[in-house]
């Protein structure tokens, strides 16, 4: 019934093969951010060649721990009879959440995530099963690994979170190594040698032992809402020489550059098939901040300043294969709309051999605003793919392609469309 009622009021313009975008909730048009030019969407769907959703295990987002293995197991059979259901042919499937491991290591525990207790050991190796599975299906598996995170919170103290860890954890046994955000978060220092050499052995030792298709970083760099100023990297800062040459935001940023491109040369080194992408917050600059910057408000924000993520250096640079910026905003979104962020993107990876796909917000649809407009995310995919740069899409996360409840109806138009129906 939610169904019929939303699909009969919504309005479009037909203009030719295209469709002008107006509001779900009031009919308005919908312009590019502080402009009189209006967004228009193809009325066909152009079929890209990389089509996956994100599958989130921090926290058991999309799976339960493998205690109950045998409810594991169907739950990732339905994970891969989804991706069939849904013609996605890619799941970027998290297997590093917070400095431990989905899989056997010598550097890192198991994690807490996936078998109840930080350092429990499963009762096989599940990820290789997951894997084969996957690759039955002609399903690539991409390993998504957060690089620096140790904790999810401030909730206990550095001292009383590390006793919650396995004694093989990194952060353990290294807590000189580690810093805080404002509010108390563990990570890994980004500035330390140390740091950047224990995550590319991370990186090389999964590699080596599974037969993954792709390395896939998120976008947590430098915490959302910085350091805490007494436990952060300033006295890392003005021990290295590099203080005399860089600002501090300059010295943060060099030092997250340069773990990426020492982990692309890691991977590249060993196997240059297997490819190396990142999922960066979907806003650079804003134009304001950067003549090149993207089409969004100056109140954003802004990756290269808040996470020390420089993005668009990345694909200047070549050190990554793909890039997924997550534009989770509505196309009638106040600050930053949907359409201006994807055409900056599309701008930054034109002519470039960097891969771009487009990060969708499926776990929005339903809940207010233009997201309670079932077609939001067809009409995302819609008018990226008409873009020849774009090669794909990805969709966050796996439990809202199963939803019944908010996020039913747009999902299953999504389904529609992947599956070569007219939406």
């Amino acid at each position: 019934m939610r169904w019929s009622r939303h699909i009969k009021i919504i309005s479009l313009t037909i203009i030719g093969d295209s469709m002008k975008l107006q509001k779900f909730t009031n009919q308005d048009p919908i312009y590019y951010y502080n402009t009189n030019e209006q967004v228009q969407i193809p009325d066909t769907y152009q079929e890209k060649p990389f089509r996956a959703m994100w599958v989130s295990n921090v926290v058991n987002i999309d799976l339960p721990t493998v205690e109950d293995i045998e409810k594991y197991k169907s739950k990732i059979i339905k994970i891969l009879d989804t991706c069939e259901a849904y013609q996605l042919n890619t799941i970027i499937f998290q297997v590093r959440t917070n400095n431990d491991a989905f899989y056997a290591s010598k550097l890192n525990p198991y994690s807490r995530y996936f078998t109840g207790k930080e350092g429990k050991e499963p009762p096989f190796d599940v990820l290789a099963w997951v894997i084969s599975q996957a690759k039955k299906r002609a399903i690539a598996f991409h390993a998504w690994c957060n690089p620096y995170r140790v904790s999810m919170n401030g909730d206990l103290s550095v001292e009383g979170y590390l006793d919650t860890c396995d004694d093989l954890n990194y952060a353990k046994q290294h807590p000189d190594h580690l810093i805080l955000s404002k509010t108390g978060q563990i990570i890994l220092n980004p500035a330390k040698k140390e740091v950047k050499d224990f995550i590319c052995s991370t990186i090389l030792e999964l590699i080596e032992n599974y037969d993954v298709d792709g390395i896939h970083f998120d976008d947590y760099f430098y915490p959302y809402g910085g350091l805490d100023e007494s436990h952060g990297d300033q006295e890392e800062y003005q021990s290295q020489k590099l203080s005399q040459e860089l600002t501090l935001e300059d010295f943060r940023r060099y030092h997250v550059n340069d773990m990426i491109e020492q982990c692309y040369k890691t991977i590249k080194q060993y196997d240059a098939s297997i490819q190396f992408g990142i999922s960066p917050f979907g806003i650079w600059k804003n134009k304001k901040e950067n003549v090149f910057g993207s089409n969004t408000a100056p109140g954003c924000t802004e990756s290269y300043h808040a996470l020390y993520a420089d993005t668009v250096q990345w694909v200047k640079d070549e050190i990554i294969d793909y890039l997924v910026p997550q534009i989770y905003w509505e196309f009638g979104h106040d600050i930053a709309p949907f359409a201006d962020i994807c055409r900056f993107w599309v701008q930054v990876c034109k002519d470039s051999p960097v891969d771009l796909y487009i990060g969708h917000g499926a776990y929005r649809l339903g809940t207010k605003g233009e997201f309670l407009n079932p077609l939001e995310i067809v009409h995302q995919v819609k008018y990226a793919n008409q873009f020849d740069t774009v090669k794909g899409n990805v969709f966050f996360t796996y439990k809202h392609f199963i939803d019944q409840k908010d996020a039913y109806p747009g999902m299953q138009a999504l389904k529609k469309l992947f599956n070569g129906e007219k939406i």
